[in-house]
């Protein structure tokens, strides 16, 4: 399931940024190495969202820094 969610959530960020998906790993950084401002950061929690039909808490992604927690997060979401 991990990478089904990473696939999906990776073409959200590709998306948002000039970030190609090839160059996204687990260990990027939202705010370090995608540049995400607080606006950004509230743009890419409604899309996640919206894609995966979850409802995430608002400081979700000051908590979880880069792309592997917030999928680990995900992944756990939908085990529930």
């Amino acid at each position: 399931m991990y990478s089904s969610i990473y696939r999906r959530f990776t073409k959200i960020i590709s998306g948002m940024t000039d970030i190609k998906k090839k160059d996204l790993t687990i260990n990027t950084y939202f705010e370090k190495d995608l540049g995400l401002d607080k606006n950004g950061l509230k743009i890419l929690r409604r899309k996640i969202e919206d894609e995966f039909s979850i409802e995430l808490p608002k400081n979700i992604l000051k908590e979880f820094n880069t792309i592997g927690e917030l999928i680990g997060f995900i992944e756990a979401e939908f085990g529930r």
